[in-house]
């Protein structure tokens, strides 16, 4: 029985640090950024065993972005597009049942010269591939020794009778290879992905469990109609998922390996929890592959790990860890799973960024009502309350909604600047939430070195503050200044000159601010605005359905010790105002404003409200749904990023 299903007091410790690496180059092909985060593990020991919630992101880029053709039943039916080879020809865009497949794995042996690529070695073949996987080579890396060209090396698989692949021929050597290169094999399980800008259920997503070459048949645990959400032409994408060997490692891995082991637990799936410590699944590595604790004879390389699932970490050796785990930096809309009454998830932190435990269970999905079986329940006692547990600090606290401020329609936010008081203190003039009108702006030419300069009426910013220019229109000029039309021949008159959304719309710091104007760090001119009343500024939203004053908290900006009330007009329900209660120091740069709904509180709290609860990057949390009549459902998580 792992010891981490004892009492909390036997819990010990654990810390994170974080670094995140992107891509950048990543981000013409995705909205979302390849990344790493670095988990560090304290030591532990055999008794008394170190645990750390771990999110994983989500697997690299996309293998697929397309649109939907339609969908029946649990069905996605999808366009064929241009063949690459003939692009007068359409093509099924999938190869049948690639995306359901056990992933083969190789890896490349170089030449005696160490330049070119000799052979690619079979090291597990896979299973249920019913075409030939396509087989990618890494292109090689630069190297001082080397003085010749670059080239890529390719590979061909050969599949067999019983759908596996038996061996794979080089076809190109390629050349300037230094160090062996990466070898991947198509397949593996897959998930898709509702990315459909225009549609509020956005970031849903699917196991596929068989595919055609035009259509997908996926996993509907929650029962939806989902012809309804993925509507003819909606935007998705399919993604690769976790496994434990393709995360931590198939033949090593850096956690123990050898006696006492380091351990790696999953929740079992809801419909399989009895309710007890055995709905958690152990896993090891023995230095050969990933094995269950309790069928040590049993391979577990490629157990999967869903999009939104996190798992503990169980470290047993006394030496700390860095625990690397790259990936895809989501920064789009996703959801996370709740359980039906009486059973657990372990749910990730869906982002690489810290978010506050109000941003995955959002008030507009909380309720009193403990027969609303698709929201989840909030009440004065904990034990009638859905319940989430954190481990922190060695400890798993557990805690719960009370109801307060559930009425919240809409949340609200304010901005911060660096701290302008003793020490990069905050005061209450580096705090705002306001918004104006904008009546003009200029269109300053790059080369000029001037930034657009915004004309808002007694608008009471500071230099410093982030403000959002939301609406701005205008005629399009070109690097003259001069008014165009949609082809950019030069044109004389307004009615004649295309009318764009200005390329000040957007987050910018503001400088050499005036009591009427404030410039936009950074940005020169591409239109003549049209002053039509719809552009704004705005700098925080009141928001909507308060009915209690909320504790604010400071998070980021170099400082540390500040905290804020923002109070709330009882006639209207919105806050009126953020107060500084603790000035706090450190502030050199912008913190993050974060207004708490509150209502969330704490077993061994007593009375005391507790505010929100920050969740790391790359943590993760447990959710216990105690609501009587709670079903299975989906919630969307805040984006941090919008």
């Amino acid at each position: 029985m792992p010891s981490f299903y004892c009492p909390l007091p036997l819990l010990t410790g654990f810390s994170l640090l974080f670094f995140l690496n992107f891509d950048k180059s990543y981000a013409a092909q995705s909205s979302d950024l390849l990344g790493s985060v670095s988990i560090l593990i304290e030591g532990g020991s055999e008794e008394n065993p170190n645990h750390v919630i771990i999110s994983p992101s989500l697997k690299g880029k996309s293998v697929f972005r397309g649109q939907v053709k339609g969908g029946v039943d649990n069905n996605i039916s999808f366009y064929k597009v241009p063949d690459l080879l003939d692009p007068t020809r359409l093509s099924n865009p999938f190869k049948p049942g690639i995306f359901i497949t056990q992933k083969a794995r190789a890896i490349a042996v170089l030449s005696e010269n160490n330049s070119t690529v000799d052979r690619v070695t079979l090291i597990e073949g896979g299973n249920n591939y019913l075409s030939v996987p396509n087989v990618s080579i890494r292109f090689p890396t630069f190297s001082n020794g080397f003085n010749g060209r670059l080239e890529n090396a390719y590979a061909r698989a050969n599949l067999n009778g019983s759908q596996s692949v038996v061996d794979i021929n080089v076809t190109v050597p390629g050349n300037g290879y230094t160090t062996v290169p990466k070898v991947e094999i198509e397949g593996g399980p897959h998930f898709i992905s509702l990315i459909d800008t225009d549609s509020n259920l956005t970031g849903k997503f699917y196991r596929i469990v068989g595919n055609s070459g035009n259509q997908l048949t996926v996993e509907n645990p929650f029962n939806e109609n989902l012809p309804t959400i993925f509507l003819p032409d909606a935007e998705v994408e399919i993604f690769e998922a976790w496994t434990l060997g393709e995360l931590l490692g198939y033949q090593s891995t850096s956690l123990s390996m050898t006696k006492p082991y380091d351990y790696l637990y999953l929740l079992d799936i809801p419909s399989s929890q009895i309710g007890n410590v055995d709905d958690f699944v152990g896993f090891k590595h023995d230095g050969t592959s990933w094995k269950r604790v309790d069928s040590p004879s049993v391979r577990a390389d490629h157990q999967v790990i869903l999009p939104n699932q996190s798992f503990v970490v169980a470290r047993r050796t006394a030496t700390p860890i860095n625990l690397v785990l790259s990936g895809t930096a989501l920064t789009t809309r996703t959801f996370i799973d709740i359980p039906q009454s009486g059973k657990r998830v372990m749910l990730s932190n869906p982002y690489s960024v810290d978010l506050m435990l109000s941003d995955l269970v959002d008030t507009e999905y909380i309720t009193d009502n403990n027969q609303s079986s698709f929201l989840w329940l909030a009440d004065r006692d904990q034990e009638r309350a859905d319940n989430v547990k954190v481990l922190k600090n060695g400890v798993w606290s557990t805690y719960w909604h009370d109801g307060k401020n559930r009425t919240i329609r809409k949340n609200a936010f304010a901005t911060a600047r660096a701290g302008s008081g003793p020490g990069a203190s905050l005061m209450q003039r580096d705090i705002s939430l306001s918004e104006g009108v904008i009546t003009n702006m200029t269109n300053p030419t790059y080369e000029s070195g001037q930034f657009i300069e915004v004309f808002s009426t007694a608008h009471g910013l500071r230099n410093g503050f982030t403000v959002r220019i939301s609406g701005a229109k205008g005629y399009k000029t070109n690097s003259q200044k001069q008014l165009v039309d949609e082809l950019g021949q030069v044109v004389d008159l307004n009615s004649s000159a295309l009318v764009i959304e200005s390329g000040a719309n957007g987050l910018f710091e503001i400088r050499d601010v005036t009591l009427h104007s404030f410039k936009l760090t950074g940005k020169a001119g591409d239109c003549k605005f049209i002053p039509n009343g719809q552009a704004k500024w705005t700098t925080g939203s009141q928001g909507e359905g308060y009915q209690y004053n909320c504790a604010v908290s400071f998070i980021g900006g170099g400082g540390s010790g500040a905290t804020g009330i923002a109070k709330v007009d009882p006639v209207n329900g919105r806050i009126s105002s953020v107060s500084i209660t603790e000035r706090g120091s450190g502030y050199i740069e912008s913190p993050e404003v974060v207004i708490h709904g509150g209502g969330w509180r704490k077993v061994g709290a007593g009375n005391s409200p507790f505010t929100d609860l920050l969740i790391p990057a790359g943590s993760g949390i447990m959710v216990v749904r105690n609501n009587p009549s709670g079903a299975a459902v989906r919630f969307p998580v805040r984006n941090p990023f919008e």
